[in-house]
């Protein structure tokens, strides 16, 4: 099967105005979309100077949800662009993609999001088994390590739930005599 990038772009990068879909091919229950990055140029991390100058190529390949009960994987073709000034440390760079998946992982931000959410329903081998039966198999230490990389919500800066879970006799102010 070879349809449509264009159908294919709208459905699975809906919002995600960084990637262009090239082309989906499905094959032995695997559905397989090939992207690549939009942009004419990217912003160094170190200096913020955009570099347009293209170095290499890489493929990453990452795990998404499943799509009509066959796996689905995203071949995304990153670029590595040369940087030119000379007062910069960095000297080559790679394509950032903030939205289908942080740098350096093998699965998209929705596949970690339903991990993250199986495993603090049922972390561990039950986990892995509710995985299993959901389409998106994962083992039981990636299960695990996803609850394990959430913020603790005591040390959380943003809620006042940390405060209010103190001990009470802290808490409360000491009556007048």
């Amino acid at each position: 099967m070879h349809t449509d990038a264009p159908f294919w772009d709208s459905l699975v990068f809906e919002g995600i105005d960084e990637v262009a879909v090239e082309a989906v091919t499905a094959a032995f229950g695997t559905v397989e979309a090939v992207a690549r990055g939009r942009a004419a140029a990217a912003a160094c991390p170190d200096c913020g100077r955009f570099s347009d100058r293209v170095d290499d190529r890489y493929q990453r390949r990452l795990k998404d949800l499943p799509l009509a009960e066959q796996d689905f994987v995203i071949r995304l073709t990153v670029r590595r662009f040369i940087r030119g000034a000379a007062d910069c440390p960095r000297r080559t760079l790679a394509e950032p993609f903030s939205r289908p998946a942080a740098p350096y992982t093998r699965f998209t931000g929705r596949l970690n999001h339903a991990l993250e959410r199986v495993g603090l329903a049922l972390p561990g081998r039950a986990g892995a088994r509710l995985t299993a039966q959901l389409g998106f198999g994962a083992g039981r230490m990636t299960v695990l390590r996803r609850v394990m990389a959430l913020p603790d919500p005591r040390f959380s800066l943003h809620g006042c739930w940390a405060r209010t879970t103190s001990s009470s006799a802290e808490a409360r102010p000491t009556p007048p005599s």
